[in-house]
């Protein structure tokens, strides 16, 4: 299973509270749901534009350690990883994990 990360539009009318439920300091602009591979219960809620960015962040966080992991077994695996490490560096904008 893999992390995900949803968002969605609302009326703003009818179905959201009048703050961020994460941040709690900001009005909401998405209703979201994350869940984490570790975890079986997604994460859901509403969410201000701040928090989404933060949100998303925490997806790449998780896609990029995954990428890493990936690349060490193939290394032990003594595959050639140069064409897989120069993607995930260019994908994950040069980070090292």
């Amino acid at each position: 299973m893999h992390d995900s990360l949803s968002f969605t539009v609302f009326d703003p009318l009818r179905d959201a509270p009048e703050m961020c439920s994460i941040c709690e300091s900001n009005p909401p602009v998405f209703h979201y749901e994350f869940l984490a591979n570790e975890s079986s219960d997604p994460q859901k809620g509403f969410c201000c534009r701040f928090c989404a960015v933060k949100l998303l962040g925490k997806l790449e966080r998780a896609e990029s350690q995954e990428w890493a992991e990936e690349e060490a077994a193939l290394r032990a695996d003594d595959q050639d990883v140069s064409g897989f490490r120069q993607r995930r560096l260019a994908t994950f904008s040069g980070k090292r994990n």
